[in-house]
C-alpha cells in the first residue's frame, strides 16, 4: 500500500514487471460502491500517478475501477539512460505494447463483468489511438483529452526541418543526449510559461509541483534527440493514410478551446475520419483540460458523463 498522501483514496501501488523486464508503476483505484465500469487511465508526456489524483477520485465517486501507471522512461517507473532526468523513449512500439500488457496481464484477469473503457490525455490520447489500432475490440468506448497528432502552430517546413535535425542527430550518435532548448534540471523549468499554457487554475497546477517536491524522483526533464525522432515518426505512422480508419471503437474526443500544446487542427481532420468517434470543443480550456478551473471541468465532466451514460455527480 502506497502511504503518498498526494495519491488518490482507495489507493493499491503494485509494480508490473513488461517482457522486456521493464518494471512499470502500476495504480489500482477502486470505485465507491460497486463498480459499473473499469477504466484504464493513461497519462502524458512527463505525468505521474500524483497529477492524477483529483481525476482519478473524481472517477472513483462516479462508481469505477481505475488503473493508471506511469510510462516506462517517466514517474517512478524504470529509466534507462544514467541521468534519469532524460525523457528518452525511442520507441513508441513498446508503450504502445505496455498497455497491452497490463490490460492482458492485470486488468483482465480480474473477470471482468462490467465495460472495460479507456480515458487518455495528450501523448496517452496518441498512444490510445495506437493502441486501438493494433488491438481491436479490447475497448468498449474511450474519451481521449487534447490527444497530441501534431505540434501546435507548426509550418510544414519547420516540421520537415525538425524531421531531419533530428535524425541527423540520431545519425551522428547524439540519440542519448538532450535535444537542443530542453530542460535538463527542474531549475531551468518556465512555470509562468507552462501555466499559461496548461491550465487556468493555480492550485491544481501547483498540487503535481507540490507532489514533486515531495519525492524529487517524479521530475523528468526535456527529451532526448532519440526520444524527439521516435515521437515524430509515430505522429507520421497515426498520420498514414488509411490508419485511422481502422479504429472502429467508440471514441469522444474532448479538445481545449485555447490550445497552446497541440493541433486541434490535425486532431480533428483524424477524428473525422474515424467511422465511431465524434469530437467536442471546451470552451475557454487550456491543454489540460481535467486540471482547469471548476466552470471549465464542469463542461469535461457534462460531456464525459453523457458519453458513459452516467448520473451526474452533484
Amino acid at each position: 500500500m502506497d502511504k503518498n498522501k498526494n495519491l488518490p483514496n482507495k489507493c493499491e501501488i503494485s509494480t508490473f514487471t513488461a517482457s522486456d523486464s521493464t518494471k512499470l508503476r502500476l495504480g489500482f483505484f477502486a470505485s465507491e460502491g460497486e463498480a459499473k465500469a473499469t477504466i484504464l487511465l493513461i497519462n502524458g508526456h512527463r505525468e505521474f500517478l500524483e497529477k492524477y489524483t483529483e481525476f482519478i477520485e473524481e472517477f472513483q465517486a462516479r462508481g469505477f475501477n481505475v488503473y493508471s501507471y506511469d510510462h516506462r522512461g517517466q514517474g517512478l517507473s524504470d529509466r534507462k539512460l544514467e541521468d534519469p532526468v532524460k525523457s528518452h523513449n525511442p520507441n513508441f512500439g513498446m508503450l504502445v505494447s505496455d498497455i497491452d500488457e497490463i490490460i492482458t496481464g492485470k486488468i483482465k484477469p480480474d473477470k471482468l463483468e462490467h465495460p472495460f473503457y479507456i480515458v487518455a490525455h495528450s501523448l496517452g490520447a496518441h498512444l490510445a489511438l495506437r493502441y486501438m489500432h493494433d488491438y481491436p475490440d479490447v475497448v468498449d468506448r474511450t474519451i481521449l483529452l487534447s490527444p497530441f497528432t501534431g505540434f501546435h502552430d507548426r509550418s510544414v517546413f519547420y516540421v520537415v526541418f525538425v524531421k531531419l535535425f533530428f535524425a541527423m542527430m540520431n545519425l551522428f550518435g547524439f540519440g542519448n543526449e538532450f535535444a537542443v532548448g530542453q530542460a535538463k534540471n527542474q531549475q531551468m523549468i518556465d512555470h509562468e510559461n507552462a501555466f499559461l499554457k496548461l491550465t487556468h487554475d493555480k492550485d491544481r497546477y501547483q498540487f503535481s509541483q507540490d507532489a514533486i517536491e515531495d519525492n524529487s524522483n517524479l521530475f523528468i526533464g526535456g527529451v532526448t534527440y532519440g526520444g524527439a525522432a521516435e515521437t515524430v515518426k509515430s505522429l507520421d505512422e497515426l498520420n498514414e493514410n488509411g490508419y485511422i480508419e481502422k479504429i472502429k471503437t467508440s471514441v469522444l474526443c474532448l479538445l481545449s478551446e485555447d490550445e497552446k500544446i497541440v493541433s486541434n487542427d490535425v486532431t480533428v481532420a483524424l477524428i473525422k475520419k474515424m467511422p465511431n468517434a465524434e469530437v467536442k470543443f471546451i470552451a475557454n480550456a487550456r491543454h489540460e483540460i481535467y486540471r482547469e478551473t471548476d466552470e471549465i471541468r464542469d463542461q469535461m465532466w457534462q460531456k464525459i458523463d453523457q458519453f458513459f451514460s452516467i448520473n451526474p455527480i452533484l
